[in-house]
């Protein structure tokens, strides 16, 4: 709770949980509605000052296998707040358009990440996505057996050790398979030889209007990772 207090006080809490719901209905909303993303961009994109960028490819609803899936509610709205907050660079999904940025090859999204990270020198890409309430963990590291971090075990010690700090200790590594060839995080240290990681945050911290506590602890741990990251 220290850390917490250090990073969002009492009145920034309350308005981010405020704000959290306003993006998430103004950027992120869920539809059926597909757009053509020659015609409309499908993405939001900051560019900041710090050399780490957050993503959240399924913001909004998505399409595999030729079905639309749900989208991992407010991990856009996540995105958009911890650019904010600190000042790094941010891309995700505001449309439906046809594809799944973690599944797709091609990929507009792998593409677009592509173009931010040799433009603003990106060191570290942090890929966020929901994981159901039922599951067992908090949060769930996926490192692909730590070849995605490219060898950098420090990176996942500090996460974990801020995260702890922050009040969310149920943590594991590599529950979901972030070792697929063409998930973000795995193109990101192939292709691009950026570390990276993917993120899975289970909805009991996604919900600020039921669970603000841990809404706000969540973003607590999020802003100092991203802050040391970028050292």
């Amino acid at each position: 709770m220290g850390k917490q207090e250090e990073v969002l006080d009492e009145y920034k809490r309350a308005r981010l949980n405020e704000e959290a719901v306003n993006v998430e209905r103004v950027h992120f909303y869920k539809t059926d509605r597909k757009v053509n993303p020659k015609q409309e961009e499908p993405f939001w994109i900051s560019l900041g000052k710090l050399p780490v960028l957050v993503s959240a490819p399924h913001a909004v609803r998505h399409v595999r296998q030729k079905k639309i899936k749900m989208s991992d509610e407010f991990t856009g709205s996540i995105a958009y707040l911890i650019s904010k907050l600190t000042g790094c660079h941010g891309i995700a999904t505001t449309k439906l358009y046809g594809g799944d940025p973690n599944v797709d090859n091609p990929c507009l999204y792998k593409e677009k990440i592509a173009e931010i990270c040799k433009r603003e020198n990106v060191k570290f890409i942090l890929d966020i996505h929901g994981a159901a309430r039922e599951r067992e963990f908090d949060m769930d590291f996926g490192t692909n057996q730590g070849k995605n971090l490219l060898h950098q075990a420090m990176v996942l010690e500090m996460l974990v050790r801020n995260f702890q700090a922050f009040g969310l200790t149920k943590i594991s590594t590599d529950y979901f398979a972030a070792a697929g060839s063409n998930t973000i995080a795995n193109y990101a240290a192939r292709e691009l030889q950026i570390p990276a990681l993917q993120l899975e945050i289970n909805k009991q911290f996604r919900v600020p209007g039921q669970n603000p506590v841990g809404f706000h602890r969540l973003l607590g741990a999020l802003v100092e990772s991203v802050s040391e990251l970028a050292r």
